[in-house]
């Protein structure tokens, strides 16, 4: 397994899994609602030999809202293996990293070069040590 390109695939990937926590967790409020809202409508309707509509619907709520609370648990501990590799950093490591992978603008080698004063071969110097740190962070080795 390439080691780095999973790093690397991680730290593009950081800035999405941030706002997929928030929208995962507004998602289960809303199916919690709906759930609330479903168990107290009563049906009058007969069942003959399964469920009413009724409740399909709430055990579809219910679920969805597990599969949810599974994936929200898959996101927070990426999102939080991601700070811990990140953490290991120095200021200007980390931003480096930013610069390339997490937030990249246009041009962004030239954009960092300018904003933290370096030459382009001492960026990519500093992005390689801070990408092997990162990657050691992450998964304890750079490559097999």
């Amino acid at each position: 397994m390439n080691w780095k390109a999973e790093a690397i695939k991680d730290l593009k990937t950081y800035p999405q899994r941030l706002k997929a926590k928030g929208n995962l967790k507004e998602r289960m409020m809303i199916l919690e609602e709906q759930f609330v809202s479903l168990r107290g409508i009563s049906t009058s309707e007969p069942v003959k030999g399964g469920l009413s509509r009724q409740e399909e619907k709430m055990l579809d709520n219910i679920a969805e809202r597990q599969r949810l609370e599974f994936s929200l648990k898959v996101v927070e501990s990426l999102v939080e293996l991601t700070e811990k590799g990140l953490a290991e950093l120095d200021t200007k490591e980390r931003k480096v990293l930013e610069g390339f992978y997490i937030h990249p603008k246009d041009n962004h080698v030239n954009s960092i070069c300018e904003e933290m004063h370096f030459e382009k071969t001492r960026l990519y110097e500093i992005r390689n040590d801070a990408l092997r740190k990162f990657t050691i962070a992450m998964y304890g080795t750079v490559e097999i």
